[in-house]
């Protein structure tokens, strides 16, 4: 035996292991991009598909070239070509020349079958060192993985960690429960804006909408405004009725970490003591895994189909060649999973009034995609594309997202009364937008939501410029016996690019 086949790196150079390093990195590598939104699980199918292509396309080779180490090298640039196509397109497709679009699938698809072809004549030229690059490919493959394979391994832990440190600055509350206690709805429909921004902005009157509110015994802060510009930080502020500043050290202008806010958010201070009172969590699938309860006493979701395929799925398909079968609808039409969002919300707005079977008290969590994006609901909630709306790219959302408006203005006008007809117990509903719309015109109409308060007996404690964070406080207050100030009405508007660099809106409905 030689030297060389006596060191203990031999194997790096004799044995090709480089397609399956390859095939796993693009799943591996997006599932640890997108860790605390999606669940590692999403990802299963995606990496037994995967690898499951790369030992067929290394078979394949093997059959013609009778070498492994060749037939490894043709398979790895395949697996390259193929899983590097939707990165190109989506970062190429705006590009033009004199108008002219020039990288389009009628262009790059022929040019992906000439550099395949080129490749497979390139492997079969017998001059190759296939020990070299046999090595160098099992080399690259084995660091690739190592940061993505390191961030799904620490960020359960790095969640549990953060978890304890939430737990230690906030405090659960003790609170004190009435007999029969109340049920609490908590309903967020994401980017709904207040009243005056859909009429002058989008020409929509939700005033019918309003006013049966009104009529169930609601009260409508008519100057709301939420107190953060996005999701995350306003969910996480609202459902611990407090600021993010006083929540922790690490929502200031200096970092952009999100970690956290998954964890105000999931384990909040609303929920740990509601539930330490007594209380059922409820809540429904998301497809957000940071806004998503899947540990709640009732985790609702839809069924889906065998074989349909998930978010993660979707979107690791338009990063591919796949893309081609994607876009050309033999997979579906929708981008990224927009027929989930779809069937989730249906299921949601289907189960809201039918959750009193559930005898002990509740809090029910109810977060709602919509009149957010993806647009998958026209007026009267018959799917529509974005294509057949408008003419320019503003006029083409602003049709979109009015659509959806109206159409969950027209669902919750249904549901809500039967919820209260059906509630066993006092219900308690907040229906809320954690913000304005992506969509509006300036910082003002971005921080200008809706919110509704069906408070039974509590009159004196909303006013017409209360912001989200003050919600869980008057609730409290009001019926389980605590005495929290109310906070002055702040909102703080961000960039998803600096989240914590705040600018802020003045609270008025002057539009100053």
């Amino acid at each position: 035996m030689s030297p060389k086949q006596n060191s203990k790196l031999y194997w790096i150079s004799r044995y090709p292991l480089h397609p399956v390093l390859f095939s796993l990195y693009p799943v591996v590598v997006l599932l640890g991009l997108n860790a605390s939104e999606i669940s590692i699980s999403s990802g299963y199918r995606s990496l037994f598909a995967s690898l499951g292509l790369s030992l067929f396309i290394l078979v394949v080779f093997r059959f013609f070239y009778r070498d492994w180490r060749r037939a490894a090298l043709a398979a790895t640039s395949i697996l390259i070509l193929f899983y590097s196509y939707g990165h190109i397109y989506i970062a190429l497709k705006n590009v033009n020349w004199g108008g002219i679009y020039i990288f389009r699938y009628r262009t790059m698809i022929p040019a992906w079958v000439i550099i395949g072809c080129l490749l497979i004549w390139w492997v079969s030229k017998k001059t190759l060192d296939l020990s070299s690059f046999t090595s160098v490919f099992n080399t690259m493959g084995l660091f690739l993985l190592i940061l993505p394979v390191y961030q799904l391994i620490t960020h359960p832990l790095q969640s549990q960690l953060n978890k304890d440190t939430v737990q230690e600055n906030t405090k659960t509350l003790s609170l004190m429960v009435g007999d029969p206690a109340p049920d609490i709805y908590y309903i967020i429909l994401d980017e709904y804006g207040r009243s005056d921004v859909l009429k002058d902005q989008y020409g929509f009157d939700n005033s019918e909408f309003l006013n049966t509110l009104r009529d169930l015994g609601f009260y409508i802060a008519d100057c709301s405004q939420s107190n953060y510009a996005q999701t995350e930080l306003s969910l996480a502020s609202s459902l611990n009725f407090n600021y993010l500043d006083a929540l922790g050290d690490n929502f200031v202008a200096e970092t952009d970490d999100l970690s956290d806010l998954e964890i105000l958010i999931k384990d909040s201070v609303v929920r740990r003591s509601l539930e330490a009172a007594g209380y059922k969590t409820v809540a429904f699938a998301t497809g957000f895994n940071w806004t998503q309860w899947d540990d709640a006493n009732y985790y609702l979701s839809p069924q889906y189909k065998a074989g349909t395929l998930n978010e993660f799925e979707k979107l690791l398909l338009e990063t591919t060649f796949a893309r081609i079968i994607q876009d050309s609808a033999l997979l579906g039409k929708q981008d990224s999973g927009s027929s989930l969002y779809r069937e989730r919300t249906l299921y949601t707005l289907d189960k809201l009034d039918e959750l009193s079977y559930i005898n002990e008290p509740k809090l029910v969590f109810a977060h709602l995609i919509i009149p957010h994006p993806p647009y998958v609901f026209g007026p009267n909630g018959d799917p529509v594309a974005l294509e057949d709306v408008g003419t320019t790219k503003s006029d083409k959302e602003d049709a979109m997202y009015t659509g959806q408006a109206i159409y969950i203005s027209s669902r919750m006008k249904e549901i809500v009364p039967m919820i209260i007809s059906n509630s066993t117990r006092l219900p308690i509903i907040i229906i809320q937008g954690d913000h304005g719309p992506t969509v509006a015109k300036n910082l003002r109409n971005r921080m200008r939501n809706l919110s509704a308060y069906y408070l039974p007996g509590v009159d004196s404690s909303v006013y017409p410029t209360m912001t989200n964070v003050n919600t869980f406080r008057v609730i409290f207050n009001a019926y389980f016996g605590q005495n929290l100030p109310l906070l002055e009405d702040v909102s703080l508007h961000s960039t998803y690019g600096d989240p914590f660099n705040f600018r802020i809106v003045k609270n008025s409905c002057e539009g100053e």
